[in-house]
């Protein structure tokens, strides 16, 4: 699975970066008392995808929802096959792939774990190649 974003594409160099890092991590704090399955490194999402996190609380909240389910090994809108080979990369080591679908207003967020738990990849479908996962 390739990320399709030219780094630069991620505001992990501003300011405002900065300031959106450290709300990004209280709310990881936040997310709930249950640990988390396995360890999700950097966590990158694109600059459009903080942008309408600040516009849309709805957004935002769909967001660390998302989130939240994949750091607790439930994938989500993927195939039962898919779901299957989560479950086994957990053990064994492998991408961690899971798709998240908002039931009234039709959002779909995706989200891929490195295989080397490096960084969790947080974004919209068409910033990824399904093909690769």
């Amino acid at each position: 699975m390739e990320w399709q974003h030219d780094v630069n594409d991620l505001r992990d160099v501003s300011d405002v970066a900065a300031e959106r890092r450290a709300a990004h991590s209280m709310r990881r704090k936040q997310t709930g008392k249950r640990k988390f399955k396995f360890e999700i490194g950097r966590v990158a999402t694109p600059e459009k995808i903080l942008d309408k996190m600040e516009e849309n609380r709805s957004f935002a909240d769909f967001y660390w929802s998302s989130f939240g389910r994949h750091c607790l090994c439930d994938w989500g809108n993927v195939s039962q096959e898919d779901k299957e080979a989560n479950d086994q990369a957990i053990k064994s080591g492998g991408p961690l792939f899971s798709s998240y679908t908002h039931p009234v207003e039709h959002w779909t967020i995706c989200i891929l774990t490195e295989a080397d738990r490096s960084e969790t990849a947080i974004g919209l479908p068409e910033e990824f190649d399904l093909n690769e996962v």
